[in-house]
């Protein structure tokens, strides 16, 4: 396999494990709604801080996702298998 079909079969790989990160938290976060129906109080909130950490979650994946497909991580891709990589944040 040559090092451009190896990156893309990479990518496409964690693409396809993001997908089942977002799917499944499609499923959690409508399971948390429906609950959300029948809780008041202290329960209540505390369902909506945990459905909330849900959402940002899912938001998260599917940006990485993007971030994936655009290109972006590309970098962290080519050092995988690097433990000296220490991706950090850009300056923006």
């Amino acid at each position: 396999m040559s090092e451009m079909d190896e990156k893309e079969y990479i990518k496409k790989t964690i693409i396809q494990f993001l997908n089942l990160c977002v799917n499944y938290s499609e499923g959690s976060i409508n399971r948390k709604t429906k609950r959300l129906e029948n809780l008041i109080g202290k329960d209540l909130d505390s369902a909506n801080k945990e459905l909330a950490k849900w959402k940002n979650y899912k938001q998260f994946t599917e940006y990485t996702i993007k971030e994936i497909l655009s290109g972006d991580l590309d970098e962290w891709i080519d050092n995988i298998d690097n433990p000296e990589f220490n991706p950090t944040p850009n300056n923006e």
